[in-house]
């Protein structure tokens, strides 16, 4: 299997790289995979979201055999993620993963910037308007206001679970 990801600032192909090196992996974007690998071969394909919607999975699930997807988005890790997903992407037969990656708001344009200003807006306001918030919630807060990155290698856990018994 080879992995194949999408990227917009850093933080999927930060996780794929980690992933491909851990498990002795090929990785490529899906410019480079485009070139490389052909139609049907089986991926793993990882994704930025937008709006639950995994980047780029629609072309790869046209192309190769994507046998399990993961998203990386902003929000913290939670059920919620992986129920939006399910109904934003269609992967056949394969599961999907959820990583919670970051924000760089100067690596995105100014519409983007913009719109995850709008959509992140009543998620800040609840933050700054808790009196005790929690070390994670304090780290999120300020992703969101300043951009970070929650990349973390024991964050691919699961999906190397999955790789274990799939692989």
């Amino acid at each position: 299997m080879t992995i194949v990801y999408n990227s917009k600032t850093g933080h999927t192909r930060q996780y794929a790289e980690m992933l491909a090196a851990a498990e002795k992996m090929k990785v490529y974007s899906v410019q480079e995979a485009q070139q490389v690998l052909p139609e049907k071969e089986p991926v793993i394909f990882l994704g930025w979201l937008m709006a639950g919607h995994i980047s780029g999975i629609d072309q790869a699930v046209r192309r190769w055999d994507v046998r399990c997807a993961v998203g990386v988005g902003m929000a913290p890790d939670g059920k919620d993620n992986l129920a939006t997903m399910a109904k934003a992407n269609f992967v056949p037969n394969a599961p999907l993963f959820y990583l919670q990656g970051g924000w760089a708001p100067k690596k995105v344009g100014w519409f983007q910037r913009r719109a995850v200003g709008m959509v992140t807006r009543a998620t800040r306001k609840q933050l700054q308007a808790k009196k005790d918030r929690t070390r994670q919630e304090e780290a999120y807060l300020s992703m969101l206001i300043r951009g970070g990155s929650f990349v973390e290698y024991q964050n691919l856990k699961p999906i190397q679970d999955w790789l274990a018994a799939n692989g």
